[in-house]
């Protein structure tokens, strides 16, 4: 195989490249490893990709792309689609981790994909005020929250793959549990053996959050 292989397209070493994003995260990823998976040279890819960076910024897009918001119901509220927005970019960041850091470099996201989200959701937000940047503003700290949620869960199970000899549970669990490893601090003291719950489930927080951001957006109108 070589690289003028009719086979060997951009939108082939995109999915290419994601599918070993997700299967070993971004450090693994190389041309190198890439080539290797189509079988063709390294140096043929470089017809189609100039350079890495402009794959990361493709990758970035293609996974905006194959998981759009859908259109809206008649009858939904801005509250609606913040709900919709987190249920699907959760998904996404279980599915793609590392686009979690893709989409933190100025580079590589808001791609033509992305942007189109940003608008759907900027859109929703115009029902609650009439001033564009501010509906920018919120739609920015909607996609901050989720993201920064599930940033915490995609890098306690990468650590976890890594450490498998650590401990696997933090000090605030064992506090919870009513086993401290240090000290309680006087504020923590009313929790301290009451148990884990639902107090550290990240779908938990994530809901319990948006819930409070959105009173606030709302409340300052």
């Amino acid at each position: 195989m070589n690289g003028h292989d009719p086979k060997l397209t951009r939108a082939a070493i995109v999915d290419t490249a994601i599918a070993l994003a997700d299967e070993a995260g971004l450090d693994a990823l190389s041309m190198r490893r890439i080539a290797d998976r189509m079988g063709v040279g390294a140096m043929s890819l470089y017809r189609h990709v100039p350079n890495k960076d402009a794959l990361l910024a493709e990758m970035t897009d293609e996974v905006a792309r194959r998981n759009p918001y859908p259109a809206p119901e008649p009858d939904w509220t801005w509250r609606d689609r913040v709900r919709v927005a987190a249920d699907i970019d959760w998904r996404l960041y279980q599915q793609h981790p590392w686009v979690l850091f893709t989409f933190a470099v100025p580079r590589y996201n808001f791609g033509p994909h992305s942007l189109v989200c940003l608008a759907w959701l900027v859109e929703g937000f115009a029902e609650l005020t009439g001033d564009p940047r501010e509906a920018t503003r919120m739609s920015l700290a909607v996609w901050s929250y989720i993201s920064g949620i599930a940033l915490q869960q995609v890098s306690a199970a990468m650590l976890a793959k890594r450490e498998n000899d650590h401990e696997d549970t933090s000090a605030f669990d064992a506090l919870l549990e009513g086993a401290p490893r240090w000290p309680t601090p006087s504020g923590l003291a009313p929790l301290e053996g009451t148990g884990r719950g639902d107090l550290l489930d990240p779908v938990q927080l994530l809901r319990t959050g948006l819930s409070a951001l959105c009173d606030g957006f709302a409340a300052d109108r």
